[in-house]
């Protein structure tokens, strides 16, 4: 029987991802990655769905990668593993860069502990839900490895110095500090989390998909940007979205006869 890494649960217009291997804390191995790639561009394909959520099965939400999948295999010199090494890496930062850049609002579900590649998965997703008993870390100093690759997404959500912080001492944070430090946005009683991250997914999802398309790519552009350049994309997507004969007519359209839009 072919193993299922990641299984999908499509509920109004939520898609539901959840990684499915408990048994090894749901780490971001290579097969992993690529069902979860694969799984994202299923969602973006699917019209009927308007928010996807990545959530995992079991104690932790994701270890990182897998470090048995990381070792010298003994066919391997030290070439061939540096290059399938980096493969994985690879694979992993266009996962990440492929959240980011899916037209559809992707949420984290955070039930335990999200560590290493782990937590860069939440900092990759444009937000993130956690039960009170998650925890967050970059413990790779801790077995003489910097955390340097989730720390690109984890350093786009949170200051320097908490960003540092996390790298730097490997320690674990609990919810309540990931909440202050900006990497989540909010904690929830863990019998309250699947509840919680239904609630946001559908109030996003009554929200006009044209305009949550364009707005969430024009935001991942123009905040890398300087001041300046930031101000003409921005402008440029709003007059778009301002003149449009799709969701925007429509929205104005409702709101002023007191209505309720009715998306393309």
């Amino acid at each position: 029987m072919t193993e299922v890494f990641v299984t999908h649960q499509k509920e109004d217009a939520i898609l539901w991802l959840t990684l499915n291997r408990p048994e090894r804390r749901n780490p971001l191995s290579s097969e992993m990655i690529a069902a979860l790639s694969n799984a994202i561009e299923m969602g973006n394909e699917d019209p009927a769905v308007r928010v996807m959520v990545i959530r995992s099965s079991g104690p932790a939400f994701s270890a990182g990668h897998d470090l048995t999948e990381i070792q010298r295999r003994a066919e391997e010199d030290s070439a061939k593993r540096q290059e399938r090494v980096k493969a994985l890496l690879e694979a992993c930062a266009a996962l990440m860069t492929r959240i980011m850049h899916a037209p559809k609002p992707v949420i984290a579900c955070v039930q335990g502990i999200a560590s290493a590649a782990g937590c860069q998965l939440v900092s990759a997703c444009d937000l993130a839900i956690a039960s009170e008993q998650a925890t967050f870390c970059t413990p790779g100093v801790n077995i003489g490895v910097f955390c340097t690759t989730p720390l690109v997404g984890i350093g786009r959500n949170v200051s320097r110095k908490h960003a540092l912080e996390m790298a730097l001492t490997g320690q674990q944070f609990d919810a309540t500090a990931a909440e202050r430090f900006g990497l989540i946005n909010r904690v929830v009683p863990a019998t309250k989390l699947q509840q919680a991250t239904r609630d946001l997914a559908l109030t996003i999802a009554s929200r006009s998909p044209e305009s949550v398309a364009r707005g969430k790519s024009a935001f991942y552009q123009q905040v890398e940007m300087p001041l300046d350049e930031a101000f003409q994309l921005a402008n440029q997507v709003m007059l778009e979205n301002l003149t449009s004969e799709g969701d925007a007519k429509e929205g104005m359209g409702a709101f002023l006869d007191k209505r309720e839009p009715e998306w393309r």
